[in-house]
């Protein structure tokens, strides 16, 4: 099965940017609305590895340019899948850190990353307020 990674990652440069935790909410909220359902096929399969396989080649052949992707590119699509991709998963899945752990050591070696995840509420919970980039406290 291919994957829509197109779609699934669409404007990952903004949207791997995200700075205060009103933002976060809205946009994963966002992104289970109109995009988790892209990854039922790798969510739900019987061979998660073959499908985690699947799912990194058809995001190297989405993003490469002169056979590979770029840092910049990679470093978008490493923080929406901490974002985003995991987060999802884990909130959505009884067995998501089984899930998770698979997608993330697939992705880790095909892409030479050092990704890890955590779930919704960690990350959430972890934004700070800045004033002249000086966090003064949550937000």
């Amino acid at each position: 099965m291919g994957y829509n990674v197109e779609k699934i990652f669409e404007d990952v440069a903004y949207l791997s940017k995200v700075h205060t935790k009103k933002d976060y909410e809205i946009q994963m909220n966002l992104f289970k609305e109109q995009r988790y359902e892209l990854l039922n096929g790798l969510v739900e399969a019987d061979d998660v590895q073959a499908e985690a396989d699947v799912f990194c080649d058809d995001v190297t052949n989405a993003f490469k340019k002169f056979g590979k992707v770029r840092g910049s590119d990679l470093m978008n699509l490493n923080y929406f899948m901490i974002y985003y991709v995991f987060p999802s998963i884990l909130s959505d899945k009884e067995d998501g850190n089984r899930i998770c752990d698979i997608i993330k050591d697939t992705w880790n070696n095909h892409f030479k990353s050092n990704i890890n995840y955590t779930d919704y509420e960690t990350l959430r919970d972890g934004f700070q307020m800045k004033i002249f980039g000086i966090p003064i406290g949550k937000n």
